[in-house]
């Protein structure tokens, strides 16, 4: 009985050894694997940390693939040179405005001569002044001295405006209390004169005014843009009569004027 007790506790004694053997080597076991970890671990965040230096190190010595401040810079430039062309160009345009309203305003002298040079220019102007070898010749642009050898022709220039004139003398009524006036005048211009009026003065032999009238010529009948309708207009190369009756004592007229008036519209 004591020797079957005996063979128990030793098998008992041999289970709990081989039990404690069994926890001390799997623990023993795990250890390696922890620090196997630990050192994995530790050469990962040195890896990373190189990784990160050479990041650094890359970013911060080498050059950006677009030059992105380079690139700002020069649209800020470009926006800034644009916005002083579009001023200049504005400033240019409002310069024109005003020079194209002051040339409508300038009233330029008649022109009447054109000159033509051998070599086919036309020189428009006035001749101010010449002999046997040059002229000086007064033009819209200014002052031009032509050589008498280089010109071909030289011609009369005829205005763009009225000329309107007696043809003639008129025929004078004499009454004891009045006068009157009857003739023709004649537009010898190359613009139709509008609203043609002549005006008759007579003269005390102290050259002091006794009788004055005028009349309408019997013209051409004209619509104007205004919705006026008139007949007192003479085309160019046209002429018209008129008749002036004159309120005056005719033994104290000693002479007789008489001039023309009229206006031009479009």
């Amino acid at each position: 009985m004591k020797i079957k007790q005996l063979l128990a506790h030793i098998i008992l004694c041999s289970l709990m050894l081989s039990l404690f053997g069994c926890f001390g080597g799997g623990k023993n076991k795990e250890q390696p694997t922890s620090q196997e970890e630990s050192i994995d671990d530790a050469e990962l965040i040195q890896i990373d940390s190189q990784e990160e230096n050479s990041k650094d190190s890359f970013f911060d010595s080498s050059e950006p693939f677009y030059p992105l401040q380079e690139t700002i810079d020069d649209i800020q430039l470009e926006m800034s040179e644009l916005r002083a062309k579009i001023l200049d160009y504005e400033s240019r345009i409002k310069n024109q405005d005003n020079s194209l309203e002051t040339l409508h305003k300038i009233q330029f002298p008649h022109l009447t001569h054109e000159i033509e040079l051998t070599n086919g220019t036309l020189v428009n102007g006035n001749i101010i002044q010449e002999n046997s070898d040059r002229m000086i010749v007064k033009t819209q642009i200014g002052q031009l001295t032509i050589d008498k050898a280089n010109v071909a022709t030289i011609k009369n220039i005829s205005p763009n405006i009225p000329e309107v004139e007696f043809q003639g003398d008129a025929v004078d009524e004499i009454y004891p209390n009045h006068r009157i006036f009857s003739g023709v005048v004649y537009n010898d211009g190359f613009r139709r004169a509008d609203f043609v009026r002549v005006i008759y003065k007579l003269w005390s032999e102290r050259t002091e005014l006794i009788g004055i009238d005028s009349s309408f010529v019997e013209g051409t009948k004209t619509v104007y843009k205004s919705g006026v309708i008139s007949d007192t207009a003479i085309e160019p190369g046209k002429a018209a009569e008129f008749i002036i009756h004159v309120d005056a004592d005719s033994s104290l007229v000693r002479y007789v004027t008489r001039e023309i008036k009229w206006d031009t519209f479009d």
